[in-house]
């Protein structure tokens, strides 16, 4: 046999070692823990659906998964971080309607909403509930509002940080409702129900989630949701719609995003857990319990969605003057 025989066998055998060892690699993800992180503190509700789902994820994958709560910054600082991060699936970010949101609101953010980041999959919507401490004296929107206007700017409403859901849905009450308000704005979720609570304020807007367990202690008065539909978790709760403020409706939502550049093939891979976990009836259940609709789905269908709600919260925050101005 020649010299060129074997050298050419060796050729071949070391492309087809080289292709067992490719494909090992990437059956291996993911081989190493895997940390998601949240930009609310423990509490709030990103933290909520992460533990959740985080918890299920490792059972799936079979590897730990951590939560690295990093709060603070109107959500820039996770947001950030994430984008910053290697994009090799083992940092996933619980990406909320703020990353949409600060696209306008912030000059500086450390990262784009559009292509800092490679959609997963959207996990969930929510409503957003609007809450009073009980010595508050209205149990209707209506009766709010006519407090609010014979003292005008005596009734302070908390909601989680800058740039989210709750602050601007202090500032659309203010405005359609046509009254003034004393909008105090927080760190997170949880230190602004706490003063609600300790009644250091008199109301909150807030993803539903966090607030429930008080309002099912009667610690929180519910006033409305946001949605365009009542919630079925507080039935008995009417919409904003429904209370006489026809323009004010919107959800939230919450999913998962990696940073931009992680493979197609791990982003799918995750894509594919995630939405199993999500159509998990006892995950689900726990969900739905949480006031939160399931959705799943593919990566793309999450890309629009976060495109779509960045023009639509671009109206709300150009309409305050706010655009820019963080």
């Amino acid at each position: 046999m020649s010299h060129d025989y074997f050298r050419e066998s060796a050729l071949v055998g070391i492309a087809l070692l080289s292709g067992l060892v490719g494909a090992s690699a990437h059956a291996a993800f993911p081989e190493k823990p895997i940390t998601i992180v949240v930009s609310a503190a423990p509490g709030g509700s990103p933290d909520i659906l992460a533990r959740l789902i985080g918890r299920h994820l490792a059972d799936k994958v079979g590897q730990p998964v951590h939560i690295d709560n990093k709060p603070g910054g109107a959500g820039n600082i996770a947001s950030s971080y994430v984008a910053r991060a290697r994009p090799d699936g083992y940092t996933l970010y619980v990406a909320t309607d703020v990353i949409s949101i600060n696209q306008t609101l912030f000059k500086e953010r450390g990262y784009d909403a559009l292509t800092s980041f490679a959609p997963i999959v959207q996990a969930i919507e929510a409503p957003q509930i609007f809450a009073v401490r009980p010595g508050v004296p209205a149990d209707n929107l209506r009766g709010f509002i006519e407090i609010a206007k014979q003292s005008p700017g005596k009734y302070a409403l908390a909601s989680p940080a800058i740039g989210t859901t709750g602050q601007l849905g202090v500032l659309m009450l203010q405005n359609q409702a046509e009254i003034e308000l004393n909008p105090v704005v927080y760190r997170s979720a949880q230190p602004a129900l706490t003063d609600v609570l300790g009644n250091h304020a008199d109301g909150i807007i807030v993803t539903l989630a966090p607030a429930l367990p008080y309002i099912k202690e009667n610690r929180l008065k519910p006033i409305a949701v946001s949605t365009k539909s009542r919630t079925a978790v507080l039935p008995d709760v009417p919409t904003f719609v429904e209370q006489g403020l026809p323009r004010f409706e919107f959800g939230s939502w919450q999913g998962f995003v990696a940073p931009a550049g992680t493979p197609d093939a791990v982003i799918a891979t995750l894509n594919t857990a995630i939405n199993e976990i999500l159509a998990d009836p006892e995950v689900k259940k726990t969900l739905e319990e949480q006031a939160f609709d399931v959705i799943g789905g593919k990566p793309d269908d999450f890309g629009t969605v976060i495109k779509s709600s960045i023009a639509s919260w671009a109206d709300v925050i150009r309409a305050n003057d706010l655009e820019g101005k963080s």
